[in-house]
């Protein structure tokens, strides 16, 4: 009986012991796969990117979700309008969210809640993104973000009202035109329609929040030899005569009737609907998706399910022109997502875990099955995996891929300058060149006293 008691006393401690075993490998194979029984929520914020996204954005989340059972992803979808906004509050205050729909940008690496993600994402998985478009997500040579979709904006017009004025809009799709051309043709477009209505021969929005209301301008500069506020040499090229030149250029515009004398109050949903009542030939800023939200709308139209002033358009998209003698250069980039901390971080696992989750998180909204947003958007891929499981998925004007084509090649590299030179570049813009240029627009100053004032803020800020 003693013996049988030995043997069950040997054989209860083996057990116990294996399964002590047992216990510490699988803590350590969690360790090891970052789950250690504790639960991690990422924040994201994003934007309505494309008709189809919010379903593409759940698709993936769904997939991450359960091959991570212990990660919850917490999502807010932002307004256009407020978005960019509220984040910028967000980021000031500490607490910005993880992972956020924004290219990195010099004022928010300086605040040192940008996060690298070459620190978390191994270089096999970079291999994926195409490197002259994972550029585009560097600040001072360092990754904090990758790229959903690289997308053009130009301008775009009514076929209708293009015909009508007789003008070769194939010509110019294949062949552009320079600020003199433009000038000439969009006349041609400024007129009273048939419902005595003002008809322009361009509009382009002058409001619609900091990012947006001087978009024009710095179109404009990109096509006047001025690509980059800041050179590789960290100077600030906006000093240069041509700005002024580009100013007097836009102020013409509105001195000739082509622009509204209202254009700084145009948010880009009133440009739109100038282009829908037939009271704009051109418009811009234009993207490829155009053809998309136009052919919904012209579908509403023939439905009678939209506004009685709303008319079809056949949407034609063109380049924007360019100084004489200079170089059309492609305005847009990429769009994507970039990658933060918080000042004070308060998990249940480790920051370092929670990084290495977001950045895995991170990859999953941009590669492979992401893809779907750049085939609605009607651009290419960013990635070689996802274009191997989209490439034959697209539908689109050819008249319109064409010009897509040839923005793609007018896109120049981005400047890789020293982040506090951009900084200063971001601070000269806020406070002089966006409030400044919607009194341009808006008739209060000259295109002089905006320069002198510019000027005057450059020496103040980069001489120090």
């Amino acid at each position: 009986m003693l013996n049988v008691k030995r043997i069950c006393a040997v054989l209860l401690t083996s057990v116990m012991s294996i399964s002590l075993m047992a216990g510490c490998g699988s803590k350590a194979t969690n360790a090891a796969n970052g789950k250690t029984g504790k639960t991690d929520t990422i924040k994201v914020w994003t934007f309505p990117v494309e008709k189809e996204y919010k379903k593409t954005f759940a698709d993936i989340k769904k997939g991450f979700e359960e091959k991570n059972k212990d990660i919850t992803i917490e999502v807010e979808e932002l307004s256009w309008s407020e978005g960019m906004k509220k984040f910028d509050t967000a980021i000031n205050a500490g607490t910005p969210p993880d992972i956020m729909f924004v290219a990195p940008s010099a004022k928010y690496v300086q605040t040192g809640l940008a996060v690298p993600i070459e620190d978390y994402v191994d270089k096999k998985t970079l291999k994926d993104y195409y490197p002259n478009i994972l550029d585009y997500m560097r600040v001072g040579g360092k990754l904090y973000g990758l790229p959903l979709y690289m997308e053009p904006h130009t301008i775009g017009g009514n076929k209708k009202l293009l015909e009508e004025a007789g003008v070769d809009w194939k010509n110019i799709q294949q062949n552009g035109w320079n600020w003199d051309e433009f000038k000439s043709i969009a006349k041609k477009g400024t007129k009273k329609n048939l419902e005595g209505k003002q008809q322009y021969g361009f509009v382009f929005h002058g409001a619609g929040g900091p990012s947006m209301s001087s978009e024009l301008l710095e179109h404009m500069l990109k096509n006047n030899g001025l690509p980059y506020p800041v050179d590789e040499k960290n100077n600030y090229t906006y000093k240069d005569a041509k700005f002024l030149e580009t100013l007097n250029f836009i102020r013409s515009l509105i001195d000739e009737g082509i622009m509204p004398k209202e254009s700084n109050q145009i948010t880009p949903q009133k440009r739109m609907e100038y282009l829908s009542s037939e009271q704009a030939m051109i418009i811009g800023k234009a993207m490829a998706y155009y053809e998309v939200t136009i052919a919904d709308d012209n579908a509403k139209v023939r439905a009678n399910k939209a506004p009685k002033w709303q008319k079809e358009v056949d949407f034609v998209l063109l380049p924007e022109p360019h100084a004489e003698g200079q170089k059309p250069v492609t305005a847009g980039g990429v769009d994507g997502y970039s990658m933060f901390k918080q000042k004070t971080y308060k998990g249940e696992v480790s920051q370092e875990d929670h990084l290495k989750n977001v950045s895995n998180f991170l990859v999953s909204l941009t590669s492979g099955k992401a893809g779907a947003s750049a085939v609605v958007l009607c651009v290419p891929q960013v990635t070689k995996s996802g274009e191997a499981m989209w490439k034959d998925k697209y539908t689109m004007k050819p008249e319109n891929k064409i010009v897509v084509d040839t923005l793609f090649k007018n896109f120049i590299s981005p400047v890789q300058c020293d982040p506090a030179a951009a900084k200063k570049a971001s601070k000269i813009k806020d406070e002089v060149m966006v409030p400044k240029y919607s009194g341009l627009l808006g008739g209060d100053i000259t295109s002089d006293e905006m320069y002198n004032a510019l000027l005057d803020k450059e020496k103040q800020i980069f001489s120090k």
